[in-house]
């Protein structure tokens, strides 16, 4: 089955405007009451699986074939509907019975096919030498990876060992290496591509750290088990291979967005600023007692597992799409850009507040302002996705 670009967008988008009401629904959970029908954790497994595999394993995948000209190739297009089939499988049992049979089977059948991806994937491009194939190739590596973590949920399970840290670690690691090596390396990799001249020996250098850093990274989560002084060195010195890999390539970046539409290259800067001040919060939680006070502040992890998600890769891939359907220059949709830009900071700001002592009435104050800025940051995405999807409707093919 050969599936137009238009297809890939817009079943991409149809899963992020899913998950976001997911997120609104879960969000307002905490101020009102739903219903007995309603489990936030079963909401919450709902909502993670469709922005990750509806949402950016799906953009993900549509660029790659763009960028690697497989677009054409009809076993792409037979394995898409595949891995949506097995979405759809997730809305349909996640949200009733959360982890369970019926669930497991869907998510493992996604793991399968997106091997079979890895395979085809490599295998097509494997005449390729540039610097962007590398570090794509990286990204499919950590992707594959990163699947040993739900992987070890069963025997974990199975062993009782549930309660331990050893199942929390299994998630960690799932989330890890989609993070910062699936997500973040497949942006690199299409950053790479655009970019025609560039020092090579500084991107292979960058591209030897990065796969370096990402795998020694994952010390980061699992400071919370107090390891040892060991793994916090090297938590620290992978955060400043991290610095150095984004040092070597920030010239050619920089050079690159002063030759772009300005409002792309400043859209790319919040974005390339936003990635530093990740970096810089992995480097600082490094050291023990931050390490320990994040992980007992629920509001820190999800606001930094947004700012990954909702401030870094999610643009990222918005501004991709626009200029994809043409529409970058519209004055509406650089307002609701930077619209949306503006209350995802407000909505890291309200997190970070709920983590610095505050209680009685200024910590219920926050809460509700937090739930509000969630359905307001909700309803701008939604309005991105209906702009998107209508301007991919208009095309041919």
């Amino acid at each position: 089955m050969q599936l137009s670009k238009k297809h890939y967008i817009i079943i991409s988008l149809i899963w992020l405007a899913i998950a976001v009401i997911f997120a609104a629904v879960i969000r307002g959970s905490f101020l009102f009451g739903i219903g007995d029908w309603f489990n936030y954790k079963y909401f919450l497994h709902t909502h993670s699986h469709l922005a990750f595999l509806g949402w950016i394993f799906n953009i993900i995948y549509y660029f790659m074939l763009k960028q690697f000209e497989l677009l054409d190739s009809k076993k792409y297009g037979y394995l898409f509907i595949a891995l949506n089939v097995s979405v759809l499988g997730m809305l349909l049992t996640f949200p009733f019975q959360g982890y369970a049979l019926g669930s497991i089977i869907f998510s493992t059948l996604h793991i399968l096919l997106s091997y079979i991806f890895a395979v085809f994937i490599y295998r097509d491009t494997k005449d390729k030498k540039s610097i962007s194939r590398k570090f794509a190739m990286a990204a499919i590596l950590f992707m594959v990876i990163s699947s040993i973590g739900p992987f070890a949920l069963a025997p974990i399970i199975a062993n009782g060992l549930k309660e331990t840290i050893w199942y929390d670690l299994a998630i960690y690691f799932y989330l890890h290496f989609q993070y910062n090596g699936w997500f973040i390396l497949s942006i690199v990799s299409f950053i790479a591509y655009s970019i025609k001249t560039k020092d090579n020996d500084n991107w292979q250098r960058a591209y030897n750290l990065f796969l370096i850093s990402t795998i020694l990274n994952f010390s980061l989560s699992t400071l919370w088990t107090d390891p040892g002084w060991v793994i916090n060195i090297i938590s620290v010195l992978s955060s400043l291979m991290q610095f150095h890999a984004m040092f070597l390539i920030s010239k050619d970046i920089l050079i690159h967005l002063r030759t772009i539409d300005k409002f792309k290259s400043n859209v790319m800067k919040v974005i390339f600023g936003l990635f530093l001040i990740k970096v810089f919060f992995a480097l600082v939680g490094s050291i023990q007692e931050v390490a320990m006070f994040v992980y007992y502040n629920r509001n820190l992890v999800i606001g930094y597992l947004h700012l990954v998600f909702l401030g870094i890769v999610t643009p990222f891939f918005f501004m991709k799409i626009a200029n994809d359907l043409d529409i970058l220059k519209s004055t509406k949709h650089k307002r609701i850009i930077v619209f949306y830009l503006v209350v995802f900071l407000l909505s890291e700001l309200l997190l970070t507040l709920t983590s610095i002592g505050l209680n009685g009435d200024a910590i219920l104050f926050i809460t509700k302002l937090i739930v509000y800025i969630t359905w307001l940051l909700a309803g701008i995405t939604l309005h991105i996705t209906d702009v998107y999807r209508s301007a991919a409707r208009k095309l041919s093919s």
